[in-house]
């Protein structure tokens, strides 16, 4: 009975540890997905301004070129719109300077970079794009120095939490198991 209590023991924590491994070692190629779908919906948003903009100039005869005085000259003639305009513009920034705080950070720290910048989003404007990536993300085995690098701490955080779970459970089955000797 010690043998097999044992062996399902050591093989449950090898299988914790080995499961935390790569899904650690996930971190790095979905955060290289979020970070191109950022990319994709700032770019989008951006074609989208920049045509509005366009037809603004057009329809309006206005001839500033940049985002601000766009709106502000749209502002006297349609305030709506130039509002509209206005969050729009903001809203290509946030997610481009998202994408270029992901892009800029060292590779070993930009898992970490993409989780602090969409849990500081105040604008609710990445919890979309973060859960578009999480739904269309394929899972894949990245050897890369950040990948490896994640994966042995999921290893090893895997096989901590296996050998605190098992010890637990040990001592759950020792106040369970009367001591041998007695009727």
């Amino acid at each position: 009975m010690r043998l097999i209590r044992r062996w399902l023991s050591g093989g449950f924590g090898l299988g914790f540890a080995l499961l935390c491994g790569v899904l650690a070692m996930q971190a790095p190629a979905f955060t290289a997905a979020y970070g191109t779908a950022l990319l994709q919906v700032a770019a989008d948003a951006r074609r989208d301004i920049d045509q509005r903009e366009d037809s603004a100039r057009q329809y309006y005869g206005i001839a500033a070129r940049e985002d601000d005085a766009v709106v502000d000259a749209l502002k006297a003639r349609e305030p709506s719109n130039a509002e509209s305009l206005a969050r729009s513009i903001a809203h290509a920034g946030r997610l481009g300077a998202a994408y270029g705080k992901i892009a800029q950070s060292p590779a070993l720290l930009r898992p970490i970079a993409a989780l602090t910048d969409a849990a500081n989003d105040p604008e609710g404007d990445k919890a979309a794009i973060w859960r578009l990536s999480w739904q269309s993300f394929t899972p894949r085995i990245d050897l890369s120095v950040a990948a490896v690098i994640y994966g042995f701490a999921g290893l090893m955080l895997g096989s901590l939490v296996a050998e605190l779970v098992a010890a637990a459970l040990a001592r759950a089955m020792r106040r369970r198991v009367p001591p041998r000797g007695y009727p």
